[in-house]
């Protein structure tokens, strides 16, 4: 049985730059077309979302599912095939999985996963397949004028999703260099850079705080570094580090392997920059931000068993 659950309008599904949702008005639940077990896999794709959203919508799933489920017998059973398959990713970012349709997206529950015969390895492995056979392309250009800020150009919903691709990276680091630092703030925005410069990092942190009130979907404010084992969360105490070895190399005439010490100067409000070059809107509170994730979004998802 498909259901259609209103409570997830917010969850991938949410309104860009601010805007306000039109009403949704209710409706019976929807008769899903009749698919293989094979169709469905091939539609699995992996997203990504912070750890504070997941944790709302897994709240509002289960309002839903003990409103559906009082008179249902084996109720524990029930409940645990319709929780969410999620796992983590790094610091408050998760993963999530969906069937991605062409009438919209399908959260994948544990009830699906087990009827393919999956288990979560398995099932991610094939999320990350497909998602490289589909969207694995990583398009970048620069942010206006700035040469050292870049973003990911792409309107498939899976900006952020690229993240997983690893792989993908490590290719892109033999032309930026094997300093990499991103940001992930919403779905559709991934924003990086190749420099240690302090003054550089502080705009680009500003950025992903400024996108990440601005639009919808949101993931996450905090800041990641490409390593050759996987992502990491950025530690600004190694960059401490290591732009001082710099600032002592320059000082001893140019050691090997010394940094750039001297930042440039800052560019006008960067971080409005980026968020017009993804298409940013009005600013909104951050409180008023929160809310309207919680209680507003375009597109319902499907949740099924």
């Amino acid at each position: 049985m498909r259901t259609l659950l209103l409570a997830f309008l917010t969850l991938l599904a949410l309104p860009v730059r601010g805007e306000e949702a039109p009403a949704v008005p209710e409706k019976p639940a929807e008769t899903a077309p009749v698919r293989t077990a094979e169709e469905e896999m091939a539609a699995l794709r992996p997203v990504l979302i912070g750890k504070r959203y997941l944790d709302q919508a897994r709240k509002r799933l289960a309002v839903q599912l003990a409103r559906m489920g009082r008179n249902i017998d084996n109720a524990e059973t029930w409940f645990e095939d319709n929780a969410l398959v999620a796992r983590d990713f790094l610091a408050d970012v998760r993963i999530m999985y969906a069937l991605e349709f062409k009438e919209g997206a399908q959260l994948v529950s544990h009830g699906m996963m087990k009827g393919w015969g999956m288990d979560p390895e398995r099932l991610h492995q094939r999320a990350l397949a497909n998602l490289d056979r589909a969207h694995g392309e990583i398009a970048i250009k620069q942010v206006g004028k700035l040469p050292w800020l870049q973003v990911i150009e792409t309107d498939d919903g899976y900006a952020a999703s690229r993240v997983l691709l690893h792989w993908r990276w490590a290719e892109l680091t033999l032309s930026l260099g094997d300093v990499l630092i991103l940001g992930m703030p919403t779905r559709d925005v991934v924003v990086f850079t190749a420099t240690l410069e302090p003054q550089k990092l502080e705009q680009l942190q500003e950025t992903v705080e400024t996108v990440e009130r601005h639009q919808g979907r949101p993931i996450s404010r905090r800041l990641f570094q490409w390593t050759p084992q996987g992502w990491a969360e950025f530690d600004a105490a190694l960059q401490q580090a290591v732009q001082q070895r710099g600032e002592q190399g320059e000082q001893q005439g140019g050691a090997e392997g010394k940094m750039v010490g001297a930042a440039a100067p800052a560019d006008a409000d960067v971080a409005r920059q980026a968020a017009d070059a993804q298409q940013g809107g009005q600013p909104r509170q951050e409180d008023a931000g929160n809310q309207d994730r919680d209680q507003q979004g375009d597109q319902p998802l499907q949740h099924g068993r």
